[in-house]
């Protein structure tokens, strides 16, 4: 027996409520776990309507002396190609900060002078971050029209070191700035910057944190240009409809509300994003009639589609006997993994190792529970996706666990000092895309743990020349971490 689902699918954007099961006891009040799931399938590009939204894209540049050469001629070289691929009715802003903070171009300028401002732009100074990032947001709320979503994108290789650097007060202002339909993607070169203020301003406001090496700065900029050109929904929300006898009993997700409408981070062309509830179901309330599940998807304030489920009402051991959704189950226990994640940051910070990794432990096998549930979903197009998002985290915590063995003797080495920098850098990333509900799994991020991987092994090495009595132990160890390189 399945749940009788109903979605309303006359375009690209699909939404799906999905039960924990199709049946729930007739006898007593029962929980029951409820997935709403939003689908995009918008192809190319949503820019392609003649009445499509427009951009109003803002880049934020640290300008300070650390950014010199490489970094900052790849950062404007950016800005120039964005420049020149965007539609006439576009809208581009370029801020450079330092320890103060730039406007560069705006859309007030012709193409020719912005484009030779941009080219003339030089490092100095120190990193006031927060001035360079509120500087952008005014901006942006400056030429912004209905018509237009507004995106920007911060660059930083450096820890800020004037203005405001609280990670709470930052995450509030960018939670604030959504509320004005401003996403703010953040992406952190290098080792020394400080990835809790990023993430916190990327989380805050539905964008993406990336920890990134010099080299890879052009690709991510290209990633984050090319989705915001495929942008579907700008700002989702989704609002649960249920019936008498029905109430939200727990929430399974980490989403803010505006009013009784959940807010979701923005989608693009092929994309998808979901959540979690538990329901308290009341039979008696009810009547004994059949409840349905419902929710409705928006953008902004417009209504886009919505979607039922209705489930029955059983006696136990039919109820019980039902089948239980993996999907349900997978999506349920990924919120449980988020949650833990900050835990397994503080132990990193701590230099506990045991307890982070006792904690690794745990995840993995929660993941290889979820993993099994899944195998009847193999051959979907859906559950293929599912397996393959909880593969990458499975294997960003497997070779973690693999890092807390190598490295616990040694943090007071210094090289391993910065590696455990970088490390925890890349958990952050993986954090945010998790807990940010990004499936897809791309090749930056693989390549993120194949990096970490890789100096994993040639500092393993180094270990064993400076400290031979533990040499043939480590050799084991980086001898595993080759192992998996060899499977990425």
């Amino acid at each position: 027996m399945e749940a009788e689902t109903m979605s309303e699918t006359g375009g690209p954007i699909e939404l799906v409520v999905l039960t924990e099961r199709p049946a729930v006891r007739n006898d007593t009040a029962t929980d029951l776990d409820v997935v709403v799931e939003i689908r995009c399938r918008a192809g190319s590009s949503a820019r392609e309507s003649g009445d499509a939204m427009r951009m109003n894209l803002c880049v934020v540049i640290d300008r300070s002396a650390s950014m010199n050469g490489r970094k900052l001629e790849t950062a404007k070289r950016s800005c120039l190609d964005i420049l020149g691929r965007l539609a006439e009715r576009d809208l581009f802003t370029v801020v450079v900060f330092d320890g103060q903070a730039e406007v560069v171009a705006n859309p007030q300028m012709d193409r020719a002078t912005a484009q030779e401002r941009i080219r003339a732009v030089g490092s100095r100074g120190n990193t006031n971050l927060s001035l360079g990032w509120y500087l952008g947001l005014l901006e942006l709320q400056t030429h912004t029209t209905d018509r237009h979503y507004n995106r920007l994108f911060l660059l930083s290789d450096g820890q800020a070191n004037a203005g405001e650097t609280k990670r709470t007060t930052l995450a509030r202002e960018a939670a604030q700035s959504r509320d004005l339909g401003i996403t703010t993607s953040t992406i952190g070169i290098g080792d020394d910057f400080n990835e809790d203020l990023l993430e916190a301003i990327a989380s805050g406001s539905g964008g993406r944190f990336w920890s990134i090496s010099e080299s890879r700065l052009e690709d991510i900029i290209e990633e984050e240009f090319s989705g915001a050109l495929s942008t579907t929904l700008d700002r989702p929300r989704v609002e649960l409809t249920l019936p008498t006898g029905v109430a939200l009993e727990q929430e399974l997700n980490i989403l803010k509300k505006n009013g009784n409408r959940y807010r979701v981070r923005p989608l693009k062309g092929e994309d998808m994003f979901n959540f979690a509830v538990r329901l308290s179901i009341d039979p008696e309330a009810l009547g004994n009639e059949r409840p349905e599940i419902g929710a409705r998807l928006y953008d902004a304030d417009k209504l886009v589609t919505s979607a039922t489920a209705t489930v029955d009402l059983l006696p136990v051991e039919q109820a019980a006997a039902t089948q239980a959704d993996p999907l349900v189950l997978s999506v349920v226990s990924q919120h449980t993994m988020t949650t833990s994640d900050e835990e397994m940051l503080d132990k990193l910070d701590a230099g506990d190792m045991n307890l982070m990794k006792r904690l690794l432990i745990a995840e993995v096998e929660g993941m290889r529970h979820v993993e099994d549930a899944l195998e009847a979903e193999r051959e979907t197009e859906r559950g293929r996706q599912e397996l393959a998002n909880l593969l990458a985290r499975r294997v960003t915590s497997e070779v973690s666990m693999e890092f807390a063995d190598l490295f616990a003797p040694y943090l007071a080495d210094p090289a391993v000092h910065q590696f455990l920098s970088s490390w925890r850098k890349g958990l952050r990333q993986e954090k945010v895309r998790f807990s940010s509900r990004r499936s897809n799994v791309s090749a930056f991020d693989e390549g993120m743990v194949v990096d970490l991987v890789a100096r994993a092994i040639t500092l393993g090495g180094e270990l064993a020349a400076r400290y031979p009595d533990d040499a043939e132990t480590i050799g084991r160890r980086v001898e595993a971490l080759r192992e998996y390189l060899a499977r990425l």
